[in-house]
């Protein structure tokens, strides 16, 4: 046998081994979107690609190996106001909630996210590269703890004069000042930051 049969061989024989594994492994792989991978909207997948979520797990056989079952991902092209169980870059979310629809055994509640194309001045649980924020409130729709409360950001795409909590990427500062917009703690005071 040729030498390189033989890696071949060799590199065959370990991605059929990292194929049967990673589904036993419950790892949801991402990989790019590409013009094979378009228009996969509303389709069962046993992996979400890049640009995709998925609002549904189930388990099944096709996913598997052997007698084993692995995760099947309901996937969607995201969407202003979609409820889903990931996130993906581009978009924030305002809310998030509890099923178990999204849990891979069907049995814990596990995180659902709202999410939304990020809007000058709109309120969010995250933030978005890019963007900024001059406000910072808590609220317990953006807590993944029922009755806990967690920090939500006023989005505010960068300008020249703006007041801001944090001085984004290739932004500078001009002048600070200090009140309680963006601090995460009431009553405690934090920097705010004048965008040159």
């Amino acid at each position: 046998m040729s030498a390189a049969r033989s890696a071949r061989t060799a590199r065959f024989a370990l991605a059929t081994a990292a194929a049967l594994t990673l589904p036993l492994s419950g790892a949801t792989v991402a990989t790019a979107a590409t013009n094979a991978t378009t228009g996969l909207d509303n389709t069962w997948a046993c992996s979400v690609p890049s640009g995709y979520v998925y609002d549904a797990v189930q388990q099944t056989s096709a996913c598997g190996s052997g007698r084993w079952t692995g995760p099947s991902f309901h996937l969607r092209t995201p969407t202003d106001w979609m409820t889903a169980c990931s996130t993906v870059p581009g978009f924030v979310y305002d809310q998030v909630t509890g099923t178990t629809g999204c849990d891979q055994l069907g049995r814990t509640p596990t995180t659902t996210y709202r999410l939304r194309v990020p809007v000058d001045g709109m309120t969010a649980c995250t933030t978005n590269p890019g963007w900024t924020y001059d406000q910072v409130t808590s609220t317990s729709g953006c807590s993944q703890m029922s009755g806990v409360t967690s920090t939500t950001f006023r989005l505010r795409v960068p300008a020249s004069g703006l007041w801001v909590c944090s001085v984004p990427n290739g932004w500078t500062f001009n002048s600070t000042t200090s009140n309680t917009d963006c601090s995460q703690l009431r009553g405690v005071t934090a920097t705010k930051y004048r965008l040159a």
